[in-house]
Parts: C-alpha cells; sequence; structure tokens
C-alpha cells in the first residue's frame, strides 16, 4: 500500500498516455539509466562492466519494444471489435484471440454482442410485428417510435409522424392521458385523413440517461365499439319482441276470452228458453253466437297462419279467378263493418283486369283486413277500394308482360298514423302503438299476415299515411300467365330437391 501511494502520481501520468508512449517512454528512461551507468563503468576503468550494462541496455529496449507492440496489437484490435460491435454488428470474432486479460475481455464482448443481438431482435419482432401500436413519447411529448401496426392505425409512415408532438394522434386535452399510467383507458384517436376513431390506451413509464419516456400501446377499438353496439341493438330488439309478445297475450286473453263468453252465455241463455221457444229472440242469441265463433275463429286462424309462415309451411294455392265476385263477396263481409262506424264505402272498378292468378283465398283476406282495419279506425268517413290496371304497350298492343300488376288501394279519411307509428306496423304481434290497441282492440297480425301473403305471390303492399289525414294501402300483384308460375315453382322444387 505505501508503494502503491508512492507511485499513485506516475500511474496517473501513465493515464494520460497512450499503451506506445507509455512504453517508450519507460524504455527511454531504463536504457539512459543503464547507458549512463555504462558511461561511469568504463571512466572508473571497468571496461567490461560497461560492456554489459550497454548489453542489458540493448535487451531491455528490445524487450520492451515487443512487449509494446504486443499490448498495442491486442488493444487495436479490442478497440477495432468495440467499434463493429457498435456500428451494428452482431457476429463479430473475440479480437485479440489471445489468453491474456484483454484476450478474456474481447471474448466477454462477443457473448454480450450476441445476448444484445438476440434481445434486439426479440424486441424488434414483438415491435414490428405486434398487432397493437406501439410508440414511444419523449418528455416533451414528441413521438420517437411509431411501430408498422400505428402506421396502420392512424395511416402515418413512421417517417412522418417522428419527431411531431402526440397532439396530432390524440386530440386535446385527452392526448395527456398516456402520462396518466393506466391499463385500457377508452380515448379518441385521430387519423391522417382526420377522421377520429374510439381506442383502448395503455401506458408505461420509464427512465433513460435522465429522460423519461413513455411507451404507449394503442388498440383500435371500432370492432369492439360496433359490436357493442350490435349487443345493444339486438338486446332492445329482444326486449321490444318480449314486450310485443307480453302486450299481444294481454290482448289476445281479452280477445279470446270476450267471444268465449259471447258463446257460453248466449248457449246458456238458449238452455234456459229451450221450452219457451221465442223464434225472434232464438235468432238474434244464434247470430250473436255465430258471430262470437267467427270472431274467434279468425282470431285463431291468423295465430296458426303466422305459425306456419314463420315455420316456413305455409303454401298457396293458386287458380285463375274472376275479379267481380271476389269483391262482391268482400264488400258482403265488410258491410257490417263499414255501418259500425257510420262510414260510407265505394268500389272503384272498371272491370280490367277481369280475371287474376292467385290464391283467391289469400288475396280476399288480404283485402278484408286491410278493409276491415279502415273500417275500425274511421269514423263518419269514407272507405274506398280502387282496382287498378299498370300493363306495357309494346308496339301500341297492350300484351301482357312480366312487369305487369294490378293494384288494390284501399284508403280511408280516419285517424291516419306518425312515422313512428308507421315503422312498427306490420310487426307480428304489434299495433301502430298500445293506446291503439287497447282502444280499438285487435292483434296486430292482420297487416303482418298481408304482407307475407303479398311476398309470397310475389307483390308488394305499401302505405302512405299522415297523422288525422287517413291512410291509403297499396297492394300490388304481379298478373301473369299460370304456365310462369308452374315454371317457378318447378324450378323452386328442383333447388329444393338439390340441396
Amino acid at each position: 500500500m505505501p508503494l502503491r501511494r508512492l507511485l499513485a502520481p506516475l500511474v496517473a501520468l501513465f493515464n494520460h498516455w497512450s499503451y506506445p508512449r507509455r512504453f517508450t517512454i519507460a524504455g527511454l528512461v531504463i536504457v539512459t539509466l543503464l547507458v549512463v551507468l555504462a558511461g561511469l563503468l568504463l571512466w572508473q576503468g571497468h571496461p567490461l562492466a560497461a560492456a554489459l550494462a550497454l548489453g542489458l541496455a540493448l535487451v531491455v529496449a528490445l524487450t520492451l519494444t515487443g512487449l509494446g507492440f504486443s499490448v498495442t496489437g491486442e488493444v487495436n484490435d479490442l478497440a477495432v471489435m468495440v467499434g463493429r460491435i457498435a456500428s451494428g454488428e452482431h457476429h463479430v470474432p473475440p479480437t485479440p484471440a489471445s489468453n491474456s486479460e484483454l484476450g478474456v475481455v474481447a471474448h466477454s464482448l462477443a457473448d454480450l454482442s450476441a445476448e444484445w443481438m438476440l434481445s434486439g431482435l426479440y424486441r424488434q419482432a414483438i415491435v414490428e410485428h405486434a398487432v397493437d401500436g406501439i410508440m414511444i413519447i419523449d418528455e416533451h411529448d414528441s413521438i420517437t417510435t411509431f411501430n408498422p401496426a400505428a402506421e396502420r392505425m392512424f395511416g402515418y409512415t413512421a417517417s412522418e409522424i417522428v419527431g411531431q408532438p402526440i397532439a396530432c394522434l390524440i386530440p386535446d386535452p385527452l392526448h395527456r392521458q398516456y402520462k396518466l399510467i393506466s391499463i385500457g383507458n377508452e380515448i379518441t384517436g385521430r387519423r391522417k385523413d382526420e377522421s377520429v376513431f374510439p381506442m383502448d390506451l395503455s401506458s408505461g413509464q420509464l427512465t433513460l440517461d435522465r429522460r423519461r419516456l413513455y411507451v404507449v400501446i394503442l388498440r383500435d377499438a371500432t370492432r369492439r365499439k360496433q359490436a357493442e353496439e350490435e349487443l345493444q341493438r339486438a338486446r332492445d330488439a329482444a326486449e321490444a319482441a318480449s314486450r310485443s309478445k307480453s302486450t299481444f297475450l294481454a290482448n289476445m286473453s281479452h280477445e279470446l276470452r270476450t267471444p268465449l263468453n259471447a258463446i257460453i252465455g248466449y248457449s246458456e241463455l238458449l238452455i234456459d228458453d229451450v221450452t219457451e221457444i221465442d223464434p225472434e229472440s232464438l235468432e238474434s242469441d244464434l247470430r250473436r253466437i255465430h258471430r262470437a265463433g267467427t270472431h274467434l275463429l279468425g282470431l285463431i286462424s291468423d295465430i296458426l297462419d303466422i305459425s306456419k309462415i314463420e315455420a316456413g309451411k305455409m303454401d298457396l294455392r293458386y287458380e285463375q279467378f274472376d275479379i267481380a265476385p271476389m269483391l262482391s263477396d268482400v264488400e258482403l263481409t265488410v258491410a257490417p263493418l263499414v255501418t259500425q262506424n257510420g262510414n260510407h264505402f265505394e268500389i272503384s272498378y272498371d272491370g280490367q283486369p277481369a280475371s287474376l292468378f292467385a290464391d283467391p283465398v289469400r288475396v280476399r283476406q288480404i283485402l278484408v283486413n286491410l278493409l276491415g282495419n279502415a273500417c275500425k279506425f274511421t269514423d263518419h268517413g269514407t272507405i274506398t277500394l280502387r282496382i287498378l290496371k299498370e300493363e306495357r304497350e309494346d308496339d301500341g298492343r297492350r300484351i301482357l308482360h312480366p312487369s305487369d300488376v294490378i293494384r288494390f288501394e284501399v284508403a280511408d279519411t280516419g285517424i291516419g298514423m306518425t312515422p313512428e307509428q308507421l315503422a312498427r306496423l306490420f310487426q307480428p304481434f304489434s299495433q301502430a302503438d298500445d293506446s291503439t290497441t287497447r282502444k280499438y282492440g285487435g292483434t296486430g297480425l292482420g297487416l303482418a299476415l298481408s304482407r307475407h301473403f303479398c311476398q309470397m305471390m310475389g307483390g308488394t303492399i305499401d302505405v302512405v299515411s299522415s297523422a288525422g289525414k287517413g291512410s291509403v294501402f297499396t297492394v300490388s300483384l304481379p298478373l301473369r300467365d299460370p304456365d310462369d308460375v308452374d315454371t317457378e315453382a318447378s324450378e323452386r322444387d328442383a333447388v329444393e330437391g338439390r340441396r
């Protein structure tokens, strides 16, 4: 230790010099001393000792020179190796490859370089191939790293965005939320085209050379938000359907019990009066029973029809039938409903077309449903049924064309409907609103059935209505030849057979 303290100034002086200079100065000092010693010996009359001193000086000089070249060469080799590693090379062989301390250092650096290469590749693979956007933000809110997923997410390239403030991607004041170390904060992002989108943000903090950096991981939440919205809509639709079914069951309870009670009540009256038969009273009671039974049969038939349609088991029976007799039958059917509210009924039909190839039972059911609704929601007004034919003219001749249609228009001057009521008009088990159901009754199946039947026959049903100004329902059915329908049915059967 005393020697170390004694030599400390000399060691400090050597630390300021390069290895060649250290060996050169050390050699010059030793050789100079030996030469001086040889001169003294020669002056004192000892030539042999002087010669030995000069020989020793030469050996020391040569030894120090060789040692200097050796150490300097290894140091230079190590410096070259470090430079190659610093420049980004990873597979650098250890130089010098000797067993000296510098050789051991070189082997350690080679091993560290290989480990750095692997860890660097791991980090690069994670950053480059991550599905989430990864950014590094410095303490001045500037972007320093921008991975490919972030490029796809925001539409910027890394060269365009590196060095820019984070506010370019996250609108104020949300852009500072990355400094709130958290996981999964939902914020808004802004793309290059100025469009905005939801995203989830996770952030962390690190310190490098006294610099505070923030690692930000971003995930586009657009699909998640869409899935949540679709799930919400599906839940709302399910709840609405549940409410409609509940309302329907509540209405049906009343609709089914009322005619049943009438049937049972008048049957009991007939039993009581069977001994004293009054023909007029008996006929009146029987008619009430008949009307109640007919009404109940209609309700049950509607329920069964909608169930068949939803199950895909409803079949149509096409035939060519005359329209005029069918209209007369419809008029007789709805006549009691027309007079019930003091309405006036009109039919506008010029006799063309005279016949229609369709399912006559379903066409009649559609018209009765529409006219029955018109009578129900109109008080001391006018209800009109118009039959129109629309056809194509070719070369001045009127011929039957696949685009020709017959239109049945049912117009009334009743209460009409609002746009909100129209939006849910054709849904099964649903009417315009619950207040309508309570006031006017009904199951809400008539219009849904009418639309299904129109679609099954290749037609449509539309409605135009304004609150307080009445409604116009238009049924459009194609005018087709029987052969065309048979061909379509054969093609459908063939397709079903292949399935």
